[in-house]
C-alpha cells in the first residue's frame, strides 16, 4: 500500500513559533543538519519532510521519532535502518513538501510548475518523449512536460540512483493518468 502526504509551506511567522517544537522530535544530528540551512524556506522544507517521515514511521514501528535511525545510501536515498517493510521517499519544490511511504521501494517527485524552455527536454528526454512533447502546445505542453519530468525523477528515486542514470536512457509513454515506462527490459504500467 502507498501513502502520500503533502504539506504546503507554513507562513514564516507561524513557522518560527513551531520550529523548536518540530525540531524537538528529531535526533540532535538531524537538528544540526537542518539548522545549517541559511535560507528559511529550505530549512522549513527539510524540517517538515523529516518530521513527516519520523512521525509516520513512529506510528508504524512504535519507536519514538528521535530514536528512529535513518541513513542514506551511497547515492543519497534515505532509508530506515533494519527494515525491509517500511520504505519512504521525500521531495520538495516551491512551497510543497511531499512524502511517500510504501512496503516496497518507492520514489516521488514534486515540481513547481513554471515557465520553462522546452529545449531542455532535448537533453533530458528520450527521442520518443521529445517528439510527443513537440506535438503539444500551450498549457497541454507544459503539463505534459512536468508530468514526464516528475515521473522520470520519481523512477530514478525509486531505483535509488539519483541523477547517475541519464533521464534520456529510458522512456515514459502515455497521457493523462495512464503512463507506461520502458527501461530496457523493465516495464511499468500505471
Amino acid at each position: 500500500m502507498v501513502e502520500v502526504y503533502a504539506i504546503r509551506k507554513i507562513e514564516d511567522e507561524d513557522f518560527t513559533k513551531l520550529k523548536d517544537r518540530l525540531q524537538s522530535q528529531l535526533p540532535v544530528s538531524s537538528q544540526q543538519k537542518i539548522n545549517k540551512y541559511k535560507n528559511l524556506r529550505d530549512l522549513q522544507r527539510s524540517l517538515l519532510g523529516e518530521v513527516i517521515v519520523r512521525r509516520t514511521l513512529s506510528e508504524k514501528i512504535l519507536i519514538p521519532t528521535n530514536e528512529i535511525i535513518i541513513k542514506k545510501s551511497a547515492k543519497g536515498k534515505p532509508y530506515l535502518v533494519d527494515s525491509k517493510k517500511h520504505y519512504f521517499n521525500i521531495s520538495h519544490s516551491g512551497d510543497w513538501v511531499v512524502v511517500a511511504f510504501a512496503d516496497e521501494e518507492i520514489g516521488i517527485d514534486v515540481e513547481l510548475i513554471r515557465k520553462i524552455n522546452y529545449q531542455i527536454a532535448r537533453r533530458f528526454y528520450s527521442a520518443a518523449e521529445f517528439a510527443e512533447l513537440d506535438k503539444k502546445e500551450g498549457q497541454e505542453k507544459r503539463d505534459f512536460f512536468f508530468d514526464l519530468w516528475t515521473l522520470k525523477e520519481s523512477y530514478l528515486k525509486l531505483l535509488g540512483k539519483g541523477l547517475t542514470k541519464s533521464l534520456s536512457s529510458f522512456s515514459i509513454h502515455g497521457s493523462d493518468s495512464e503512463f507506461r515506462l520502458r527501461d530496457g527490459k523493465f516495464e511499468i504500467n500505471s
